[in-house]
């Protein structure tokens, strides 16, 4: 299974030519201010058909005041100089960084926090749900989160490597009832309430 969806994502990803580097319209209504910082930014899985449970959370996060936005896991590049050029500006104060992505979009999360390393920019927290990969681990991660399904051929437990086990927290979904045992897989699991709850709580206890 893992195969036959890695062959779909090249063929089209090929067929797609570029990436979708502009965040979506539901993320990206409110105006900005020049000195604001983008603190949260959500990265959806293949095509982002599978991962729109991430709108809600972006628009849910904005009326608390938290700036985020929703990109395409192919904006991998897109999203690292952004955040290179905002958190690099002088002047600028420094708020804190959360990355989330799933499937696809959790690997281009993991991608990106390790792009961000070599400019010296902190990552406070790193939520993946079910990522198809277990890694990049990154040393300017404080922490790390990842949801995951084992056993379905594509979500990936990660692996602590160089970086302390301390700073990892791998979710068993399998285990949880109020996620496996409403029905939610890999592709409906970013509408899941629980998830949701859980995500969106976390990122306002690391903003804030």
């Amino acid at each position: 299974m893992h195969a036959l969806f890695l062959a779909c994502a090249l063929v089209f990803s090929i067929a797609a030519g570029t990436a979708t580097l502009t965040p979506t319209v539901a993320a990206a209504a409110s105006k900005k201010s020049n000195d604001e910082v983008t603190q949260v930014y959500f990265i959806r899985g293949f095509l982002g058909v599978f991962s729109t449970g991430f709108d809600k959370m972006a628009k849910e996060l904005k009326k608390s005041g938290i700036d985020a936005k929703v990109y395409g896991h192919m904006s991998g590049g897109a999203i690292s100089s952004r955040i290179a050029k905002e958190f690099g500006q002088s002047g600028k104060r420094r708020k804190k960084l959360v990355l989330v992505g799933h499937s696809f979009g959790g690997n281009a999360a993991l991608a990106v926090a390790n792009r961000l390393r070599s400019k010296d920019i902190t990552v406070d927290l790193v939520i993946t749900v079910d990522p198809t990969r277990s890694g990049p681990m990154s040393s300017n991660v404080r922490q790390y989160v990842n949801y995951y399904f084992p056993g379905n051929g594509l979500g990936a437990k990660l692996a602590s490597g160089s970086v302390s086990a301390k700073r990892i927290k791998n979710i068993d979904m399998r285990k949880r009832v109020d996620i496996a045992g409403e029905g939610d897989d890999h592709w409906t699991v970013t509408h899941n309430a629980a998830i949701s709850k859980e995500i969106t709580s976390a990122i306002r206890r690391t903003v804030r």
